[in-house]
């Protein structure tokens, strides 16, 4: 094993970096939270350090807390957002649509969105806007923060276990299944809103409050043609 590599693993930065690319990932989409920690997954089964359990909480605890910073600044924007809505109808009823998306499938959308290129960031601002309750908001995004946490170490870990003399390769095979994963997340949002992509959402009048709460397993709403 590289003797840089060794020292890259032992460092105690490694897992303030995980925290804070997981953490920034929510409001700057473009950082690599997931290829970061399948990264650190693969050194940790090629070196034993840093442990795994700890890259999982490292992980976790930095998207939870970027989600819960994402869903405040979208809440505190409330008022902004709905002001500009008022300038036109489209605007208006994507934001309906939204509304009615998150408080009927608010679990599914918040844990499947995590693996949706933009997704995390999108869903957690929108569930703020909207005004979706912060009690479920937060119970939500700690299954998908831990879920996705324990998905992307793990397909590191065993990357680089698969691999242990060719951490690269151990990391292509890494990748590789976080993007397939990718996919299948992709696919299932699809199908919990299999309509969203071609047809518009249904009108509806701008709104500054929380709608009643919904249970999640109720019927999604459809959004019709425009």
């Amino acid at each position: 094993m590289p003797h840089h590599l060794q020292s890259l693993a032992t460092s105690p930065w490694l897992l303030v970096i995980v925290f804070a690319v997981a953490g920034l990932d929510a409001v700057l989409p473009f950082m690599p939270s997931e290829s970061t920690v399948v990264a650190v997954g693969v050194l940790a089964a090629s070196t034993g350090r840093p442990d795994l359990a700890l890259v999982i909480l490292a992980a976790a605890l930095g998207a939870y807390l970027g989600d819960r910073l994402s869903y405040q600044i979208g809440r505190g924007s409330n008022r902004a957002v709905i002001a500009r809505l008022q300038r036109g109808r489209r605007a208006r009823l994507v934001h309906g649509w939204v509304h009615r998306l998150l408080h009927h499938r608010g679990g599914l959308v918040i844990v499947f969105a995590r693996y949706v290129p933009g997704g995390r960031s999108t869903t957690a601002f929108a569930a703020g806007v909207v005004g979706y309750p912060l009690g479920r908001f937060r119970a939500y995004t700690a299954i998908a923060v831990l879920l996705w946490a324990i998905e992307s170490a793990l397909l590191g870990y065993l990357g680089g276990a698969a691999f242990g003399s060719s951490p690269l390769a151990g990391l292509a095979v890494g990748w590789a299944a976080a993007l397939a994963v990718t996919g299948v997340a992709v696919l299932i949002q699809r199908l919990i809103s299999p309509a969203a992509a071609v047809s518009g959402p249904e009108p509806t009048a701008p709104t500054s409050h929380a709608a009643p709460e919904t249970p999640d397993h109720a019927a999604t709403p459809r959004p019709p043609a425009l």
